[in-house]
Formats: structure tokens, sequence, C-alpha cells
């Protein structure tokens, strides 16, 4: 019990740690302890182990809301580069988004858990050269694919009849002509329009628009072919979907734009806001083992770990929020780094993470992410709402 605790008129005079541009809107304090969704984060690490991905149904599905009316009469693209279970691919499903991919696994898994194929975008680049046809053999018939100048378009095949939709990524005019090209002499392919990506602002998306929408009109006067899809990726960098609305109205007055000065019709548009549906819907929680406050460069705080995967292959690149969610920290913060408690090196998790300095063995902490990735590669994935808590299984 903390000094809060006992004299909780002082709460009010303490400045909440919890920056609300990052943590999910559920999110409260409940008797000095972190809850989200209505469920304390301590009895989530008590109960599904640590750690343990927790993701807020309400902040999700807000944030997949807000997307679809700031990108209005656009379809919204959903990419798997966060998260993919079984719960988040029905969330896709369910509320009409369409998903991106990139692999096979996803592939199958986002089939196996009703996600239409029709609203599944496969994504190949050059770096996936090795597995390109197992991924169309194997996988069946998307709605659309995405190639990029390296993808080996030659090699690829499909299972279905009917040729597979295709767009081509532009980068500059110059290289999309030759990958262009390369789709209409493949007869398996049928190219049905390009994308492009920009940063989220509104000169940007205006000169990608502008350049793809070019390479659209030189697609046609050159092979006779119309194509009628442009997808344009926003880049966010983990800014969440704050003011989606502005970067829907740029991305409208650029496609007009575009289409009046090159006399093109107005084409169909896609948006791929990468991983935003979970920013602001996610938190991280896991259980501290021990603090080793000698180790060099910063002080380690050791969690416990049910089986993480890739993050313990190095630093995760994101920058976190952190928060004691058992308690009300007591004293002056300072810069710590996360650590494995199984690897007898230390091994790093993730670094210049700010926590009190109180910080002790059997304290629980929460992790965000500002794009809603899971920095620790949590085995475990619970869904939260109303004070309940549902653990989402990926098979």
């Amino acid at each position: 019990m903390t000094l809060l605790d006992i004299l909780p008129s002082l709460r009010g005079t303490t400045t909440s740690r919890l920056d609300p541009t990052v943590w999910p809107p559920t999110t409260h304090y409940h008797h000095g302890r972190i809850t989200v969704g209505g469920v304390d984060l301590d009895e989530v690490a008590d109960r599904f182990g640590s750690p343990t991905y927790v993701l807020d149904d309400v902040g999700r599905r807000d944030a997949a809301d807000a997307i679809s009316r700031g990108f209005r009469g656009s379809e919204v693209l959903y990419s798997t580069s966060s998260l993919l279970t079984g719960g988040v691919a029905r969330l896709v499903a369910g509320q009409h988004l369409s998903l991106v991919v990139h692999s096979q696994h996803e592939l199958v898994f986002a089939r196996r858990n009703g996600v239409d194929p029709d609203r599944i975008v496969l994504v190949i680049t050059s770096d996936e050269s090795g597995s390109c046809s197992a991924l169309m053999l194997e996988g069946g018939r998307v709605g659309r694919i995405v190639v990029d100048a390296g993808a080996p378009i030659e090699s690829l095949r499909s299972s279905a009849p009917d040729p597979q939709k295709t767009l081509v990524r532009v980068h500059d005019s110059r290289s999309a002509d030759t990958v262009i090209r390369r789709v209409v002499d493949a007869p398996a392919l049928e190219l049905i329009g390009v994308r492009c990506d920009a940063a989220p602002t509104p000169d940007d998306i205006r000169d990608q628009v502008l350049t793809a929408v070019a390479v659209m009109c030189d697609t046609y006067r050159e092979h006779r072919m119309l194509t009628s899809q442009l997808q344009v990726g926003i880049v966010t960098g983990g800014t969440g979907h704050q003011g989606v609305a502005e970067l829907g109205d740029a991305l409208e007055n650029a496609v007009d734009e575009a289409c009046i000065r090159n006399r093109f019709p107005r084409r169909r548009i896609a948006v791929d806001f990468g991983a935003t549906v979970t920013a602001r819907a996610a938190v991280t929680v896991c259980r501290v083992c021990g603090v080793d406050r000698t180790r060099p460069g910063a002080p380690a705080v050791a969690v416990e770990d049910n089986g993480a995967g890739s993050a313990m292959a190095g630093v995760t690149a994101e920058p976190v929020s952190a928060a004691i969610a058992n308690r009300h920290p007591l004293g002056p913060t300072d810069i710590f780094a996360i650590t494995d408690s199984r690897d007898v090196t230390g091994g790093l998790l993730c670094s210049g993470v700010v926590l009190s300095q109180d910080i002790r063995a059997g304290d629980v902490i929460a992790l965000v992410s500002r794009d809603g990735r899971d920095p620790l590669d949590s085995s475990t994935v619970v869904s939260v709402a109303h004070g309940r808590a549902q653990q989402l299984h990926a098979d």
C-alpha cells in the first residue's frame, strides 16, 4: 500500500504518467493499479503469464472506425505487420476491411479465419524471390497481389483458371515502366492498377499520387490498358490514427488534381494505413524477475518470458512508454533496459524505457509502442473489454 492509497485526496494533485496519445483510451488507474478495458493488468499477468500482449477491444474498434470515416469512399486495407491472430483476422473480416498479408503463412491463416479471399492483398517484394511460386500455388488465388521491381514476376503461377489481379508498386515513372511491361507480358497476371507509398503529409501524398496517376496514363497510352485501381500506402511511422480526416481530405484532393491534370477518369482508391488498427489499442504486460543496477550503460530490468520469439534476437526499433501496473510508483525515474530472464547473459529486449527507480522484483510492467506493435513479441494474446479478458488463440 502506497501513500496515494492511504490518502486518495493526494491523487488529484499528481500528474498522470500515461500519455493519452499513446495508451489505449480505456486505460485508467484504479486503486493504484492500471486497468485497460476494465481489467487490472497485474491480474492479466497472474492469469495468462508473462509477457502477454493485451488488445483493448474498444480502442481497436475505434481505430478501425476512425480510419474508415477518415478515408470515406476508399477501401481500407489493414496490414498484418503489427499482429495477426484469429481474433484480429475475424475483426478485420467483421468490419469489412481488407487484409494485407506478406507471407504464405499469413495468407493461409487469414483464409482459415474467415477473411474473404477477394479482400486479401498479398504483397510480394524482391526478398521473397524463393517463395513466390509457392505462395501462389499453395495459397490459391487472392483478391490482388502487389509486385515490386525485384519480384520474380515470370515465375508466378496461380491455381485459379483466371489471371491473378495485380498492382505494380510505383517508386518513380522510369522504374515503373519496366515492371509494368513484365506484368503485361506475364500470362498468369492481369494488371489492374498501381500502388504508391507516401509520408503522412499532404504535400507528399500529393506528389506520390501525381506520379502514380501519371504512370497509369502512360500505361494506357503504351499498352492500351485502362487500369482501374490506385492503392496508396500511408507510412504513419507509429503516429496512430490521429489526423486521419485531414489525410483523407489530402488524398481526395490529390486524386482529383491528378485526374484533372492528366484528363484521366477517377479510379477506385484503396488505402493501406499500416498497423494503426492496434495503435492506442495494445499493451504488453510482463512481470519483473529482478533488477540489475550494476549493468554497464543502463540498469536492467529482467522480465519473465513465456516463449517469446523473434524479439529475443535484438532490440525493438520502436520507442515505448512504460509504467508499473500493480501499484503507484514512488520517487524519481530512471532509464532502464528490459532483458530476458532466461538468457544468462541478460539478452536485451528493448532499451530506453523510463520507469520509477523503486522498481523491484514481483512488479508488473506495462509497455506501449506508438504503432501498436508488441515490443516483446509475446506468445500469448488477450482481448479485454468491459471488465472481461479473453485469450485469442492463433491456431
